[in-house]
């Protein structure tokens, strides 16, 4: 029985050693082959590839053995139109402690807004855009009952 583990362990060690290097091998595809020209430069014997447009690409990889996740891509470009996106208002309020930060931030969980956050040395400012003038009307009645004061602008995006 000695005998035999002596000689299973090495056998079974060369034999997964084979096998990864074989993998290895097999995974790696084999590097073109370069022919020297006479003017010194170095030319891959592979035929180069027709030019195609990047997501054509993406579809020989199955003849390739590896698949990307994508298999079609939509792109909407703003070709200078007008916008028809409602108009964009802001509520701006300035925070002067850390109970007033954490009040405003449990409103806005509450409401699901997104917020923005600008310190400058002790000073904060909170910034919430919204297209729904009325949600953030009632948001600042309801910080005025944590005697937190808070105005809503029209906003106007800079270009």
């Amino acid at each position: 029985m000695r005998r035999a583990a002596y000689w299973l362990f090495p056998l079974i060690a060369s034999g997964v050693a084979v096998f990864i290097v074989l993998l290895l091998i097999q995974i790696n595809p084999a590097a073109p082959v370069l022919e020297a020209v006479e003017d010194g430069a170095l030319h891959s014997s592979e035929a180069p590839e027709e030019q195609t447009n990047w997501i054509s690409r993406f579809s020989k990889s199955e003849e390739k053995g590896y698949f990307y996740p994508v298999n079609e891509v939509n792109l909407k470009l703003d070709m200078g139109e007008k916008s028809t996106s409602a108009e964009m208002y802001r509520l701006t309020a300035d925070l002067k402690s850390s109970y007033e930060l954490f009040c405003v931030k449990e409103e806005l969980k509450k409401s699901a807004l997104p917020y923005l956050m600008n310190k400058e040395g002790d000073a904060m400012t909170l910034s919430v855009d919204s297209t729904d003038q009325s949600q953030l009307a009632s948001l600042v009645t309801k910080l005025k009952t944590y005697q937190i004061t808070a105005t809503v602008s029209p906003y106007t995006e800079e270009k």
